[in-house]
């Protein structure tokens, strides 16, 4: 069993790859390609069954404007940091489903959606480009594949555990293995992968000559409807930091990338479409 373990520890420390953009470490155990490949698959089969709003449809044509100005931003930042751009291999594409949930997500290769509910949260273009830059981010910070690399990761482990006990996850144990892998050690890495989409949405969208500020204020709103709501937090939160901790780490950052990256005061500066 203990050379068993040092192989998966050794299988570990050769799988991690850093974060193109924060230099973070993460776990990476299957190919992008791969991924965005059955990602893609899995978005129009998504697609085939939601509502999905047209795209001559006057809040879907401000949700592809900002995520086009948003995009630009980005290939801005990589020229700035003077860094090789993993965009260029991303297929962008932004969706607006009817949907009464207030929540937007990405899939890995740029696979974007946004419920119309949260654009009543987000209310205007500066609050809809800071929740399209955290989601640009998490395509960029390759966050979907780390996921999935964590979840395998586990499962072999498991499996390998089981393999040399002779023995099954069974009744309670088992129960407490899904609650163990949701909510217990995979909590802190999606809590530290919200706050890296957080600080480089602020960047992107400070780029593309959006308010940095409205970020403060869209995570109050987010607060007041979670409130209004009898306290449950949106899909868009389960899974993030508190408002309260989200706004205090906004408040310590837009000074900083204001004063680095704000378009008004550089010579970078390009029009928003």
């Amino acid at each position: 069993m203990k050379k068993i373990l040092t192989i998966l520890f050794l299988f570990f420390l050769i799988s991690c790859e850093t974060v193109p953009v924060s230099d973070r470490k993460q776990l990476i155990l299957l190919p992008d390609s791969y991924i965005n490949k059955q990602s893609a698959k899995a978005y129009q089969q998504f697609l085939s069954k939601a509502n999905v709003i047209s795209k001559s449809n006057s809040q879907n044509q401000e949700l592809q404007t900002i995520a086009k100005n948003i995009e630009d931003a980005i290939h801005q930042y990589f020229i700035l940091e003077n860094k090789e751009d993993p965009t260029k291999k991303i297929n962008w594409e932004v969706n607006l489903v009817k949907e009464d949930q207030v929540n937007a997500w990405a899939m890995p290769g740029g696979k974007i959606t946004f419920y119309t509910k949260i654009l009543e949260i987000a209310q205007n273009e500066d609050g809809i480009a800071a929740i399209m830059a955290h989601e640009m981010a998490h395509v960029i910070g390759r966050h979907g594949n780390e996921r999935m690399s964590q979840a395998l990761l586990l499962d072999v482990a498991t499996s390998v555990a089981q393999t040399a006990t002779g023995t099954t996850l069974q009744g309670s144990t088992k129960t407490a293995y899904n609650l163990l892998r949701t909510y217990g050690i995979f909590l802190p890495f999606g809590r530290k992968q919200e706050a890296e989409s957080d600080y480089l949405g602020l960047i992107f969208m400070t780029i593309a000559g959006y308010d940095p500020n409205e970020t403060i204020k869209l995570w109050e709103r987010m607060a007041a409807h979670a409130k209004e709501k009898g306290g449950s937090p949106p899909e868009f939160m389960s899974t993030h930091p508190s408002s309260e901790n989200r706004i205090e780490n906004f408040k310590k950052w837009i000074p900083e990338v204001k004063e680095k990256y704000s378009p008004y005061q550089h010579n970078y500066f390009f029009l928003k479409n």
